[in-house]
């Protein structure tokens, strides 16, 4: 009896390992492993952008697509690309300029609501620049790796881009039929009044009471407006920072 009980209990503990193991990360909020960020071979997806080299072949590790702890990206490269904010950052970065959003093909009338936006958004800022660095096909998903003294013969030079895949957004510099980034959410909130203010908090599951001005970046919104990249504090899917049930994502901003 005592046998059983203890082999039923091992069987479900395993089960229940198992079965944790395998939902993680697949979850809101349950981090980075076994998303689609984990480029890492264990998740399968790794293959499909990494080919590796002869001198640093194919490993399975996340984080090395887009940090590393030493010889990363240098502030003067940076600065020649454009970017400002380089957390460790270890993959080449973009250098397309792109075509935003417009709001109408009438050109800008000041004041009028419809037409403001055309006025204030400007190109992406860096946040996002590091998200298109992948996402807009200009750049080998894995071209990473030894910045910051010349290319040495591990430095990862990949020809597999997301263009023509489900992944790719502003593939060739086009974000004109993306929602638009890079612009200051305050200017916009203080003419439309369809835009709640910035203190006012995200809709839906929203467990970390997160405010429209906590996804703000520099006042802004970008990439990491919508998503949360790692995958640690956000509920809905897709790396969203609330699921968009309902719309909840799309009125935590607009007031419709």
């Amino acid at each position: 009896m005592n046998k059983k009980f203890w082999a039923l209990l091992g069987l479900a503990s395993g089960i229940l390992l198992v079965t944790s193991v395998g939902i993680a990360g697949l979850n809101p909020g349950t981090g980075i492993t076994q998303t689609s960020h984990d480029l890492s071979s264990a998740t399968g997806r790794g293959a499909l952008w990494d080919a590796g080299t002869a001198a640093d072949p194919v490993l399975d590790r996340i984080c090395i697509y887009c940090h590393a702890a030493h010889n990363t990206i240098t502030s003067t490269e940076a600065t020649a690309a454009g970017v400002t904010y380089y957390p460790l950052w270890n993959h080449d970065l973009t250098s397309l300029t792109y075509t935003t959003y417009q709001n109408t093909t009438t050109g800008d009338i000041p004041g009028e609501i419809k037409h403001q936006l055309n006025a204030d958004i400007g190109q992406p800022g860096s946040i996002s620049k590091l998200c298109l660095s992948c996402h807009d096909g200009s750049v080998g998903v894995s071209s990473y790796g030894n910045f910051a003294g010349g290319v040495s013969s591990s430095k990862h030079t990949g020809t597999v881009t997301t263009t023509g895949t489900r992944f790719g957004i502003g593939v060739g510099g086009d974000l004109s039929n993306h929602h638009p980034i890079g612009f200051d959410y305050g200017a916009v909130q203080a003419v439309d009044l369809e835009i709640r203010d910035a203190s006012s908090p995200l809709l839906g599951n929203n467990p970390y009471g997160m405010t429209i001005a906590d996804i703000l970046w520099g006042g802004k919104i970008e990439c990491a407006s919508c998503h949360d990249v790692h995958n640690t504090q956000n509920t809905g899917a897709r790396f969203l920072w609330v699921e968009d049930t309902n719309s909840n994502l799309c009125f935590s901003c607009h007031a419709k």
